[in-house]
């Protein structure tokens, strides 16, 4: 147990993570960072807004006895600095992910990648793909945003399911192989759907006025699905293309 769970990412992995908050040692730190997102968003975050407005952050941290004669909190304003900074973010790793990829030249290339490169070029990939697996704790405050507008019925089960998983993953690929190519299809991906989505979310927040120009919302799931589609179409071929990669890899 203590080989799989610590020793092996210690010692087998890719020695060019380790100096990354994130991906240094074993699994402790993103477990901990999910177990205790999950926990707020399934079980305390619900229980602390059962008897609370919508938004009522200033009731959550004064108490009920001083919000008696004051209004909750209007969240509009951080959330549309929120999805605004996420659309400047995903649109720069979209731009960043055509890069990685080459222009799409590196689309069919299925060898695994040594993990003895340390040219400046390669290394500066690595730090861009670590930050862009940080984006994936900031997507996080979706579902946060979520229990504090009492929107429980945006918490699906396929909603915290991702929201979970992609971190993981994510964290799982450094550890591993943190310059193959499905990290550039994936972001290429992802960015280009989370871009408009979070363009939606920001617009959205300035008011009902503003929902008759948001007519697009429904393409945003057509394009969720597409993305998904796509994505593991590419592991499918990849698996029987690939030479090299660890199995377990591709199968997760």
């Amino acid at each position: 147990m203590r080989y799989y769970f610590y020793d092996y990412w210690l010692k087998e992995c890719d020695p060019r993570t380790r100096t990354h908050f994130i991906s240094r040692g074993g699994p402790e730190r993103c477990l901990a960072i999910m177990l205790l997102w999950l926990l707020f968003v399934t079980r305390l975050g619900p229980n602390m807004m059962r008897n609370r407005k919508p938004m009522d952050l200033r009731g959550v941290i004064l108490g009920p006895n001083m919000m008696r004669n004051r209004k909750p909190m209007d969240l509009r304003g951080v959330m549309f600095v929120y999805n605004t900074f996420m659309v400047a973010i995903n649109g720069y790793f979209f731009v960043r992910s055509i890069l990685w990829l080459d222009f799409g030249q590196k689309l069919l290339d299925f060898e695994f990648p040594a993990n003895d490169d340390y040219s400046p070029k390669t290394l500066n990939k690595i730090d861009e793909h670590v930050m862009y697996c940080y984006t994936k704790y900031i997507d996080l405050l979706d579902t946060i945003f979520f229990v504090l507008r009492k929107k429980n019925t945006h918490i699906s089960f396929l909603h915290v399911y991702h929201h979970f998983m992609v971190p993981v993953l994510a964290w799982v690929v450094l550890k591993i192989a943190p310059t193959v190519v499905p990290i550039g299809v994936f972001t290429l991906l992802n960015t280009f759907v989370h871009t408009f989505m979070y363009s939606y979310y920001a617009l959205s927040a300035f008011g009902p006025g503003m929902h008759r120009y948001l007519w697009w919302k429904r393409y945003i799931t057509i394009a969720q699905i597409i993305q998904f589609a796509i994505f593991i179409t590419y592991g499918v071929f990849s698996i029987f293309l690939s030479n090299g990669y660890p199995r377990a890899l591709y199968w997760s």
